[in-house]
This record gives C-alpha cells, structure tokens and sequence, in this order.
C-alpha cells in the first residue's frame, strides 16, 4: 500500500501449517490484504523455527497440531531464539489444556481456525502491535493453572523499576506497545527494552504470562 511520496512496510508473516490446502488459503487471503506480505511457508514447527530464524517476520501465524514438531514446542523453542518475534496459534479447536501450554510457550495469543478474513487480519495487526489475545474462558483456566503453584516468598515484581512496574500494569490492563509508549512519553523502542527486563525479572515468556502474573499477585483488577 501506498500514500503519496510515502510506502507503508508491508507486514511480513510466516504461515505454519501442515495442511497445505488450509495453509494456501490462508497465504490467498492474507495476500489479498496490500498491508500483508507471507514471506514463508512451514509445513511443521521444526521448519517454521528454522524460517524464522532465517527471516526474521513480524509474525508467526502457528497451527498447534501439525505431524512432526507441534505448534507448542515450536513456539517454546522459537522464542529462545527469536522472542520478540510474536506468535499466534491457530487452532480448530477450545481445548484449554493445550492453549494453556502454548501460553506457557510464549504465544501471544489464539486464533480459530473458522475465523473469518476480517477477524484473522484484525488479530494480526493486534498481536504486531503488541496485545495479547486470550479468551475469558482460557483466562480463567490458566489463573486457576498459576493459584495452584507455589507463591514466592520474595515476589518477583518487587525487583522491578518503577518504570517498569509502570510498564508492567499497562500490559496487565491490555495496553499495546504504542499504547503505552504515548501513556508514557517514551518510544517504542524504549517500551521493548523495558518489557524484556520485566519479563526476565518475572521469569516469563510473554505479554500474556506477564498479564496472568500481574493478576495473581492482585496488581491489576480483573
């Protein structure tokens, strides 16, 4: 897409999927949209990591059951490697225990595979510009997963900056990177470097475990 003397930086995604018809019509639909560039297509988690790695894409759009490596573990293994590269999971399915892993991975958030063009575009755009996307079914699910484990004595948070804490809250509250860069007068940029000292503080994969963290502990009201 283009504005007079200026080019908008079409998003770049990679598509894992092991199914290559669903995996070609997502690539047709996504396509369709002057915004969206596919820049890859993995055919299982191994090869997506690898792809990744090698492009370096604004998105991975993950199916979560795939022969071979499955879409959790690629997710896992991708954000040791990539992380600030975000994923979304795509799934024909609500079963939470799965989703809960995948979170636990560092997935930014769960798309269905009955989504319609408007939907998936939208949730893209969402997870690019840093939210994260989780059902109040699969929140709930996953708070009662972290009451059940064991509370620190020293909580993690306590190490944060105020500035980071700040940062903290605002993803807690659902807050994008741009969001919270103009709440903050900082840049974006600056917002990421933050972000990744939070979630090493916390010991977390992700904006939405930072989110469930920041719950828990009673920081943020649900």
């Amino acid at each position: 897409m283009t504005v007079v003397g200026e080019s908008i930086r079409r998003l770049r995604l990679i598509i894992a999927e092991d199914h290559a018809v669903v995996r070609q019509s997502l690539r047709l639909m996504l396509e369709m949209d002057d915004e969206v560039d596919v820049v890859g297509e993995a055919v299982d988690g191994g090869q997506a990591v690898s792809m990744a790695q090698e492009l370096h894409p604004d998105l991975v759009l993950m199916d979560i059951r795939m022969e071979g490596m499955d879409g959790v573990e690629a997710t896992r293994r991708l954000k040791e490697v990539e992380p600030d590269v975000p994923v979304l999971i795509l799934t024909g399915f609500s079963e939470d225990q799965i989703l809960l892993k995948a979170v636990e991975a560092g997935a930014q958030g769960f798309l269905l595979k009955d989504a319609t063009a408007a939907e998936v575009k939208d949730a893209i755009r969402r997870v690019v510009n840093g939210e994260s996307l989780v059902t109040p079914s699969l929140l709930r699910k996953l708070l009662e997963e972290f009451s059940q484990r064991s509370k620190e004595t020293h909580p993690a948070h306590s190490d944060l900056t105020p500035r980071e804490m700040e940062v903290l809250l605002a993803v807690a509250q659902g807050k994008s990177n741009d969001e919270i860069a103009r709440a903050l007068v900082i840049s974006e940029k600056t917002v990421k470097t933050h972000l990744g000292k939070v979630f090493s503080k916390l010991q977390v994969n992700g904006r939405a475990q930072a989110m469930l963290y920041a719950i828990r502990e009673g920081l943020v009201e649900v």
